[in-house]
């Protein structure tokens, strides 16, 4: 694992959704020191479309015409494997669409319509209005397995949260037969995804924040959410169970699963040590002592050694 972080960028309230997007997909594009060299293999700028990197600049993004003009763009993982879709749904800037093709990749798509996989599932249909100034954190690792997250927050304020999305991988005690393993989980506008009340909801949809995968043995996307351990008294992981020393620097992995009494299939899809619980409470943006890791709410990631800027 090798990370790479763009620990803050500005983007100003004019076109921010535009400017949200280009940012974030322009970092995981670069080629290893800068980026973690994702590719975009099939993108449309309303003008151009279908193979290609057709994504220039963020005005590239604007264009929503139903069957005339429609910007869209396919990432893919560095090593072939994966792709993401994000596509415009309607002639709103902040509304978009995210697809994912887990193994058979996207194909066709042109300046009318957007691409297709035989094996696509839809994550999110949502609108990410960032509604003020804001200032993007990002990190993804550049070798397998891939991980990446991205954080927005309102200029001048960690804790206001203004959009995150994050592509976890599930490393520890994966279960046979899971063909994916891997959680999605994505927030919206002052809804951060990685608190303990987003990363455990159980009961949600594609425009609100979730977290979701594939189960082992399934062929389709449904809710993967957190577990947590609780006492009589609350949660006692997260933000509740920091090691005997007190230490500040103390993560717990994250298992993922769907507890028994839910729609089947039920049962455990692993444990993410790319993303931790926060051992003691923090807010977002703090650092454990090192600065190795950065909570953005319930949740802390790996960093790049920088302290984290809110503006």
């Amino acid at each position: 694992m090798t990370m790479r972080f763009i620990p803050q960028t500005s983007i100003v309230l004019a076109d921010h959704t535009l400017r949200f997007l280009f940012a974030w997909l322009d970092f995981m594009r670069q080629t290893s020191p800068t980026g973690p060299a994702w590719t975009i293999p099939r993108s449309s700028d309303g003008s151009t479309g279908g193979a290609g990197d057709n994504i220039a600049a963020f005005g590239d993004l604007t264009f929503w015409v139903a069957a005339t003009s429609i910007s869209w763009f396919v990432l893919r993982s560095p090593d072939g494997l994966k792709e993401f879709l994000f596509a415009r749904y309607n002639a709103t800037d902040s509304n978009w669409q995210i697809r994912y093709s887990p193994a058979a990749l996207f194909i066709g798509g042109d300046i009318t319509v957007i691409p297709t996989a035989t094996d696509e599932v839809l994550f999110a249909q949502l609108a990410l209005t960032l509604a003020v100034d804001s200032v993007l954190h990002m990190g993804a690792d550049d070798a397998t397995p891939y991980g990446w997250f991205m954080y927005c927050n309102a200029n001048g304020d960690f804790n206001d949260s203004r959009g995150a999305m994050a592509w976890i991988p599930i490393t520890d005690s994966v279960q046979p037969g899971d063909i994916d393993p891997y959680v999605f989980s994505v927030g919206t506008s002052t809804v951060n995804p990685f608190e303990v009340g987003n990363m455990t909801l159980e009961t949600v949809s594609t425009v609100i924040a979730r977290c979701a995968g594939i189960p082992p043995g399934q062929a389709a996307q449904r809710t993967l959410p957190a577990l947590t351990l609780r006492s009589a008294f609350g949660n006692m992981l997260p933000s509740n169970a920091p090691a005997d020393d007190n230490s500040d620097d103390i993560g717990m992995p994250i298992p993922f699963g769907v507890r028994s009494p839910l729609s089947a299939p039920q049962g455990f899809k692993g444990w993410s040590s790319f993303a931790l619980w926060n051992g003691v409470a923090r807010a977002a943006g703090e650092t454990f002592a090192t600065r190795t890791r950065v909570s953005w709410g319930d949740v802390n990631f790996l960093w790049d050694g920088s302290v984290p800027l809110d503006t």
